[in-house]
Formats: C-alpha cells, structure tokens, sequence
C-alpha cells in the first residue's frame, strides 16, 4: 500500500480567493485543524515587507509541530530571506520557490524571459538550500509550458537542491489519461525525478480534479495538493480523501489523515472561509448586519461569536461607542475588536511603556530593548527576535517571566502621510478566555507594544482580582 502525502494550500491561496480575506485568527485555527487532521503539509503564502506577515509565519511556526510548514517564496532572493527568517524556527521548515514556465506567464506575470526566469530559479533554490530548509519547486503551469524548457528547469533545480518538484495543471482542463501520459513523459526526460518527491497540483475545472490526482499519483506522484472546501476551484480536501477512504484496497494508496475526522474537521473550515452556502446558527448570527436599529444584545452576541467574554458594565460603554460609529458607517467585525480592545477592562496599567529601541537590518539579528515601570520599579530586557516585532514581544514576555499565547495581531494606517498614525491590535489568550489591547503610535512597533502591553495589564489585573 503506498502512501500519498496529502498538502493543503488553504491558506496559500485564502487571501487572493476570499473577497475579505482571512484574519490572523482565522488563519491560525485553520492550521490547527488541519495539523490535528494529520496533514502532512500546511501551505502558506508570501511573506511580503509588513511585518503582520512575518508574525503569522512564527506564531504558526510555533504552533505546528507534526505537519511540515511551508512557505511560498517568490523568485527572488530577498524572499528566500523573508520567508526563512519568518518559518526557520518550524519543526519542519519548507520553502517553495514558484514560478511560471509558460513564455506568456513569465512575461505578464514575473516580467522575465526564459533565460533570466531560469536563473532566477537556480539562485533561489540556492540560497534556501543553503539555509538547509526542504526545498519545493513548483512550476505552476507545467502543463502549458515549453516542455524542453521546463525539463531543463526542473534538472537545474534538482540539482540546485529541490527535494520536491511540483507540476501544476493551472487549469484543471486536463483528463486522467493526458495527466499520465504527460507526467510519464517528463519523468523519462527527467530521470533524477525519481530521487526526490513529485507532486502534484490541479484546479477542479471540468469537476474531474480528485479522478485526475488519483491518475497523477499513479503515474508516480508522492505528493497531492489539496485545498480545504475546494477554495479557488482546487481540488477539494474532503472529496479527494473520501474517493481515497472507499477505493484505497482498489487503488492500493493511503494516506495520514485521520478520516473519522474529515467531515467535522471540513464543516468548520467551511464555517471559516465562508466558501459553501452551510452556515451553522452562529455563523447566521455573525451574518447580521449591525445598524443604529441592532440592540445591545444584538451587538453582545455577535462580539461573543468574535470569542469575547464581555462583563456588563464594558458592554454598556462598548454599545455608546458603536452606536456612535454605526451614524458614521457600516460597523465590521474589525471595527467592534476595536471597541472592545479600546473599552473592555480598562484598567490602571500595571506595566507603562517607558522606552524602548530597535535594532533591525538586512544582515543582522533583529534586537529590542523594552523598559517598562512596575510601580515604581524600572525593568529592562533585551531580546533576539525574528523581526523587530516578534523580537518586542519576546522582551515582553521576558520582562514578564511568562509567555502567552498571541491569537491575533493587525496594524494599519490611520491617517495618511509620513507621519502617519499606526494602530495596532493585539489578540492574548490566557486561562481560556481572550484579551485584547490596543496601540497608537506614529511607529507601527510604538503601537504594536503598547498594544501588546494593554492587553498584558488586562490579564494581570484579572489575575490579582481573584
């Protein structure tokens, strides 16, 4: 019995797939479930330049433990550096280089002719070889492109240290038969396939996507690309799985996933990314539209749904509040965190922020000093962190003595201009229950920390409360 290895790209693909996107929560309890369904990969996207990214990718990295976590990289050597510095302290760390090899793809898309294409490759494989992290390429329309040229990059990338080489039918348009007569062909052109992982990718175009992975995997590949809900027209985790569970003696594959889970573990996900028409009676009530006309119960439960434990006299404030936002606009989920972050447990701060610095670069480790008064006491620290950000929060929790657990984490502009407001919100979990803070600063680090040190004081207030 052979044994596919199952790759969820969910939350590789969320962002440009939902018209909303997902939130920091969001994507962390999608990994959850996905690692306690034993996937064997949980894909993620970019790391681009904010640094909201880069502390999604460690705090995942610090939450997956069984399944490999990888990060997409684009062709180019600065996001190689991203993406490592964000994923490298994972358990199982994989960076996956993809690029187009179709001429009209590489052009429109990347700018780049087959030769610079080529190179650019080569140099990305690399330098994540080089990190020593597991490295993937995927050719993302293999199946359009120049078969000379895409045999020739996928021989310079197993060569440059890809252990696992993906093929993609972009769109999902091929048959079973063509699937393996094509991966058969690339396989005799290319014989050092057969020492590293083939895998495979392919949209649901023509509804014959699982039928087509089942051929792929026959014709060798080790790896099958899934994604949760069949989000964007991928082929669809719990439908690719079912076909596997019934005809596995036939077929003679099997996998990791724990099958007694799927359909629950699939329910919630499609609560998640609001990808089915399914919503459960939490979901229908997150769905109503809050006015100046919503009641302060209205408002109560859909903040709960948000995972709030509000006490009456907050709700109270938090209800003037919206009803004040709502004359102005259309109130959002985000908009109520806000209120509940600025109004909830307002408390006299047990720490107050009295300096701090950063030290950040391109070629050194990102440092920050936190000095913060605790009643009249001075503390300071300094950490090492993955970014100046995560390395702030690290001194932090030092300072603390504790670590908690950071559910969610936004930052955004305010106002416009260099000296543009930053306001960050930070989500903590302690004890079961959720605390959030809030920060202004005209530095998005000055209000990352004093978003983080709000909701610190909140959670040290309850616990000398009791």
């Amino acid at each position: 019995m052979n044994n596919i290895k199952v790759s969820d790209i969910s939350l590789r693909v969320a962002d440009s797939a939902l018209a909303s996107g997902l939130s920091f929560k969001e994507k962390l309890e999608i990994a959850k479930l996905l690692e306690k369904l034993n996937v064997d990969v949980i894909e993620t996207s970019y790391v681009t330049e904010d640094p909201a990214d880069a502390v999604l990718l460690r705090t995942l990295a610090s939450t997956v433990k069984n399944a490999t976590l990888s990060v997409a990289v684009y062709p180019d050597t600065a996001s190689v550096d991203r993406a490592w510095e964000a994923v490298k302290k994972a358990s199982k760390p994989r960076l996956n280089v993809i690029t187009s090899t179709s001429t009209v793809q590489m052009e429109y898309t990347y700018h780049m002719k087959s030769k610079v294409m080529a190179e650019k490759i080569s140099e990305c494989i690399k330098k994540a070889a080089q990190y020593g992290a597991e490295v993937e390429y995927t050719a993302e329309d293999a199946t359009r492109s120049d078969r000379d040229f895409l045999v020739s990059v996928i021989n310079s990338a197993i060569e440059c240290g890809a252990t696992i080489i993906t093929l993609c039918d972009a769109t999902g348009e091929m048959l079973p038969e063509e699937v393996s007569a094509f991966i058969a062909d690339i396989k005799a052109a290319v014989p050092a396939l057969e020492k590293v992982t083939l895998s495979f990718e392919t949209r649901d175009e023509i509804g014959l996507s699982s039928a087509v992975c089942l051929a792929a995997a026959k014709s060798g590949a080790q790896q099958i690309k899934v994604a949760s809900c069949g989000i964007m027209g991928f082929t669809s985790l719990e439908k690719f799985m079912h076909i596997l569970q019934v005809r596995r003696d036939t077929l003679g594959f099997e996998s990791n996933i724990k099958f007694t889970e799927l359909q629950r573990t699939c329910s919630r996900l499609e609560a998640l990314t609001g990808h089915t028409g399914r919503i459960s009676s939490d979901d229908a009530e997150a769905k109503v539209e809050l006015t100046t006309d919503s009641d302060m119960m209205t408002v109560r439960r859909r903040i709960n749904t948000l995972g709030y434990d509000v006490a009456d006299e907050d709700m109270a404030k938090i209800y003037t509040l919206f009803m004040e936002l709502a004359a102005k606009k259309k109130v959002d989920d985000r908009d109520l965190e806000a209120l509940v972050a600025e109004s909830a447990r307002q408390v006299a701060p047990t720490y107050q922020l009295e300096n701090y610095v950063i030290n950040s670069g391109s070629s050194i480790s990102a440092t920050a000093f936190i000095e913060v008064n605790r009643k009249g006491v001075s503390l300071k620290t300094v950490a090492i962190g993955d970014g100046p950000i995560d390395a702030a929060f690290l001194a932090i929790d030092q300072l603390l003595g504790h670590h908690f657990e950071l559910e969610d984490f936004r930052i955004q502009a305010v106002t416009e201009g260099r000296e543009a407001q930053g306001d960050a919100v930070v989500k903590l979990r302690a004890n079961g229950k959720l605390y959030s803070g809030r920060g202004l600063s005209t530095d998005i680090i000055g209000a990352s920390i004093r978003a983080y040190l709000s909701a610190v004081n909140k959670i040290v207030y309850e616990e000398q409360s009791k």
